[in-house]
């Protein structure tokens, strides 16, 4: 067998939902969830979530038309995945860029296994789903701890596959795109590498109904300003509604909830002599923390831009700029996945997003894939936010305060 062999690890995200903890539940993804963990285990991976988030956010370039849109959520999850088979410097250097130190492994399994717990839920106003599998290659053989885990904790079904096989890769995209309602697909190429060992994908699937929708009879074309100094007209919807609200010198934002507020998007509009640059610059664990205390029920009138946009990155470097660099190198630690005994390293970790905002709500969906080789004051007036420059949004799950999704849109698109 040749000494350079891939290994890939997929995740596809959309949004999550919500099962009860120490329970076997089978959702319409065909997946269960039977794991030792306590109900409230998620909250210690929250602030490591978020965190992530915004370094990731921070880093990231910004596609041609101006936007980042990341899931930190999916990050995570395809991160965690991962270093259950990592040790040494490798696994430190992970450990700090998942902000997990003094956290054994069981732990952290058992955080995100009640964090994918939490978020797996439908209503009558939106659909949250998480499921995982890992498609390994029927030469290789996973190590039984590893395996268990990823069964156990992240609700891995685990297919062998012939990678010589053209099916194999169809299989894969299919189930992909079935898990993310068509938003992501293609996420491997036909025919395989031949020197694949695994493929492990994790899908999320969002779409929520605004609490108060927008009239689709406000929607009209206004001016958007964008950073280069010239402007393009957008359609911008319009509400004015009792929502919670805050401003301080840099920013206005806003919370615009989803079906019975268990989930919302919040949407932040620097100042005009400020900037979303300026903005992402700020925001840390400490400052989100301060902000969201801040917000107060307020009166007033939102005007958001009407938007669908898809994006993609590789973070490798911005992997390596967090302090995750031994994992791409070929002197890389991760001898707790396989039985073989070639040597693991990463040798790409990518990102796509997708999202849609209408008068009715939000659809999302993202997919992050590891490839592996071998060797403020209250205000008393009616607000009014005219969202018509460069902004920012994240889409926050309510009830464990994970941020799932999070962008800077300096350039509303409407895609096909």
């Amino acid at each position: 067998m040749k000494n350079i062999i891939l290994l890939s690890l997929l995740v596809s995200i959309c949004l999550i939902a919500v099962s009860c903890a120490n329970e076997e539940h089978t959702d319409d993804f065909g997946l269960s969830t039977d794991a030792d963990f306590n109900e409230d285990d998620y909250k210690s991976i929250i602030p490591s979530n978020n965190a992530l988030g915004f370094s990731l956010i921070t880093e990231v370039e910004a596609n041609e038309n101006g936007n980042s849109f990341v899931s930190p959520t999916s990050l995570l999850m395809a991160l965690s995945m991962v270093y259950n088979g990592a040790d040494g410097v490798t696994k430190e250097e992970m450990a700090n860029v998942l902000q997990n130190e003094g956290m054994d492994i069981d732990e952290w399994n058992k955080a995100n296994a009640s964090l994918m717990s939490m978020l797996h839920r439908d209503s009558d106003h939106f659909q949250l789903h998480v499921a995982n599998s890992i498609w390994l290659n029927d030469f290789f053989h996973f190590q039984d701890e590893f395996a268990q885990n990823n069964k156990d904790y992240f609700n891995a079904e685990i297919h062998e596959i012939d990678i010589t096989d053209n099916e194999s890769a169809e299989r894969i995209n299919d189930w992909v795109t079935d898990m993310t309602n068509d938003k992501i697909d293609n996420i491997v190429d036909s025919p395989l590498n031949p020197d694949l060992v695994a493929i492990l994908i994790n899908a999320i699937y969002f779409k929520g109904d605004w609490t108060y929708a927008f009239d689709e009879n406000k929607t009209e074309e206004r001016t958007f300003h964008l950073d280069d100094g010239t402007t393009k007209d957008v359609p911008l919807m319009t509400q004015s509604e009792d929502l919670a609200y805050m401003e301080n010198e840099s920013f206005q934002a806003v919370t615009l909830p989803y079906g019975d507020e268990e989930m919302s998007m919040n949407v932040f509009l620097p100042r005009e002599n400020s900037s979303v640059d300026e903005f992402k610059a700020m925001l840390t664990e400490e400052n989100w923390t301060a902000w969201s205390s801040q917000f107060d029920t307020k009166e007033g009138t939102i005007m958001l831009p009407k938007f669908q946009l898809e994006y993609e990155t590789i973070l490798n470097e911005t992997l390596e700029k967090l302090g995750m660099e031994s994992a791409f190198d070929e002197d890389a630690n991760f001898p707790k996945m396989i039985e073989e005994d070639d040597p693991l390293w990463i040798s790409q970790v990518k990102q796509k997003t997708f999202i849609d905002v209408n008068e009715e709500g939000t659809e999302a969906a993202a997919a992050t894939s590891v490839e592996m080789e071998i060797t403020s004051a209250p205000i008393d007036e009616p607000f009014h936010m005219e969202v018509n420059r460069p902004f920012f949004i994240t889409i926050t799950d309510d009830e464990t305060d994970a941020i799932l999704f999070m962008g800077s849109i300096s350039n509303p698109m409407q895609t096909p």
